[in-house]
């Protein structure tokens, strides 16, 4: 999964025009639309941070995954806009959005040890490295309670798939390995398998192959490394239901969030 850098200039787009994003936010509204800068290519399902740049204190605010994009439309700058210019944009779905003149999450200093330069991009919409983007991971899950999402690729057939493998960051953290995903898939389809909501049934083209990868046993509980077998230890689960069932302290299981979804009729048609 890539992972993208966007950006916020209070001079070029008003403290007050971000407020009403973070009003928006708050009232149920997590889908918006954000500036990419000139980056033209920004594949669906890409994870992105949101961080303040300017004058006065800087840092990571919010984070969030590309549900369309990146496309063209009227700039955002009035001024600009006026003259005619368009600039480039991603809808984001953001799973965490903060004021960064109070909650500025991780500050721009922290940072550093990730990676010296991405940081102070001039644009939006500059690529994380691999290895600094796992690392605002881990830090940003620390710091807002969240729960990682793990995303993987294509996996031949004959590959023994380790995951778990302890590596020393900020925090403890465990690989989670891009191979599986596919495998997952190929043995329990792409419905969810909490809710069977099925992305390419509800939103057509846009959400077809699109899917959330479930460990069964949270790899935060597991202290060495172990090989795991996609087709037993993985499911896929739909974004809402991933994040229900993290919800708690004690990760539940498919089988005692499917009695909920049952239990107050949130289930979705097959």
């Amino acid at each position: 999964m890539s992972t993208f850098l966007l950006t916020w200039k209070p001079d070029e787009w008003g403290y007050e025009k971000l407020q009403e994003r973070l009003e928006a936010h708050a009232s149920g509204e997590v889908v918006q639309r954000w500036s990419c800068g000139r980056t033209k290519k920004i594949p669906l399902g890409s994870r992105v941070f949101l961080t303040k740049q300017g004058k006065g204190y800087k840092g990571i605010f919010g984070s969030g995954h590309v549900v369309e994009g990146p496309f063209e439309e009227p700039h955002f700058n009035e001024e600009k806009r006026k003259a005619g210019k368009r600039s480039l944009y991603v809808m984001v779905n953001f799973d965490r959005l903060y004021d960064p003149l109070s909650e500025i999450k991780i500050d721009r200093s922290e940072l550093e040890a990730f990676d010296p330069k991405v940081w102070d991009s001039q644009g939006s919409g500059k690529t994380i490295p691999e290895e600094a983007a796992s690392n605002l991971e881990e830090l940003w899950l620390e710091r807002t309670g969240g729960v990682g999402i793990p995303y993987a690729d294509e996996l031949p057939e004959d590959t023994v798939v380790r995951e778990g493998a302890a590596k020393k960051i900020r925090v403890n953290a465990y690989e989670r390995s891009p191979e599986a995903r596919d495998r997952c898939i190929k043995k329990w389809g792409l419905n969810c398998a909490v809710c069977n909501f099925h992305f390419e049934l509800f939103y057509g083209q846009l959400g077809k192959g699109y899917i959330h990868v479930h460990h069964l046993k949270p790899l935060a509980e597991i202290r060495e490394e172990y090989e795991i077998n996609p087709e037993e230890d993985l499911r896929p689960v739909c974004p809402n239901c991933h994040s229900m069932l993290h919800r708690n302290k004690q990760v539940l299981s498919i089988e005692e969030l499917q009695k909920l979804v049952h239990t107050y009729g949130g289930r979705v048609g097959s």
